[in-house]
């Protein structure tokens, strides 16, 4: 057997939503906790940035709307409330501490709570800017490319991994794909760069 026939990459699936409101609430305790979070490249800042600008809005509102409620009824509000602001700072917090990893023998894109792609980190031949926008979240194929899969939490990709040997990878429902190129989003390209430049030990990259 070839290195080619070789190169295999480990796809995660999403979880259930038990398990995602799991996720949240771990990350949301460990990051109240100020426990420290796994060295990474960061990603999804559009999204993170999205969700807290609605917490905070989440959060006037409430108040506005609590006062002109009976009084009889803001207990259940406040609740509904808290909630849904908790679990919005429980999606940062996944996303935070969940960053993509490059170590000495995997590069690893991570979305925090709708599953994560491995690659072999001796396959990753190259990284290059990219626009695209890919419908779906997670790790999924690419329409139109089929040696192409993306991996990420928003629609829109800004980088491109070259694959060479081709790496295979389980998608699951969508089948087994031999892939050439994995689209996803990262906040710093140029970091990503410099840690496919550069051997790593462990989970420090350079850039974070």
């Amino acid at each position: 057997m070839t290195e080619r026939e070789r190169m295999a990459g480990t796809v995660t699936a999403r979880p259930p939503a038990a398990a995602v409101l799991r996720v949240w609430g771990v990350c949301l305790v460990r990051w109240a906790l100020l426990r420290r979070a796994e060295a990474g490249l960061r990603h999804s800042a559009s999204t993170r940035q999205l969700v807290l600008v609605m917490v905070v809005t989440e959060l006037v509102t409430a108040f506005v709307l609590s006062s002109a409620l009976p009084p009889a009824v803001r207990p259940v509000h406040a609740v509904c409330e808290v909630i849904l602001v908790l679990a919005g700072l429980g999606l940062v917090a996944a996303l935070l501490r969940h960053p993509h990893t490059v170590d000495d023998d995997h590069v690893t894109l991570r979305t925090g709570f709708l599953g994560e792609l491995a690659l072999p980190r001796a396959a990753v031949r190259s990284m290059a800017p990219a626009v695209r926008t890919v419908p779906g979240r997670g790790p999924r194929p690419v329409p139109g490319e089929p040696g192409a899969v993306a991996c990420s939490v928003e629609a829109s990709l800004n980088v491109a991994l070259s694959l060479d040997p081709p790496v295979h990878l389980d998608l699951g429902r969508a089948g087994r794909r031999v892939v050439t190129t994995v689209y996803t989003s990262v906040d710093s390209p140029s970091g990503l760069a410099a840690a496919l430049r550069s051997p790593v030990r462990g989970r420090c990259v350079p850039g974070t």
